[in-house]
């Protein structure tokens, strides 16, 4: 196999798991609350953010950066930062939202 049919597979594969996952996380967004109620929406929302910036981060690692290796660093890694540490916080904050709600 070719470095081009692998890069193109890989970013195939990777495209569509991040759509999967940004897709999913404006879901929850904006249904998750009204489809399940009974759960409080602080987490639903919470949840979906951390879906969508997941797929950013997922495309930009993934894709993005194989595809335009001499992209302008300057403009590529405040990006990438600040989705990582959205993903990362995010996730932390989940884990406490969840864990206070356990405890109500």
């Amino acid at each position: 196999m070719t470095r081009r049919t692998s890069l193109t597979l890989l970013s195939l594969a990777a495209t569509v798991w991040a759509a999967v996952m940004v897709v999913g996380g404006l879901w929850l967004l904006a249904e998750g609350p009204a489809r399940w109620p009974l759960v409080p929406p602080g987490p639903l929302r919470l949840g979906g953010g951390i879906l969508f910036a997941a797929g950013q981060f997922l495309f930009m690692y993934l894709v993005a950066d194989r595809w335009f290796p001499r992209a302008a660093k300057a403009m590529v890694w405040p990006l990438e930062i600040a989705a990582t540490v959205f993903l990362v916080l995010g996730v932390v904050w989940f884990a406490v939202e969840v864990g206070m709600s356990q405890l109500a």
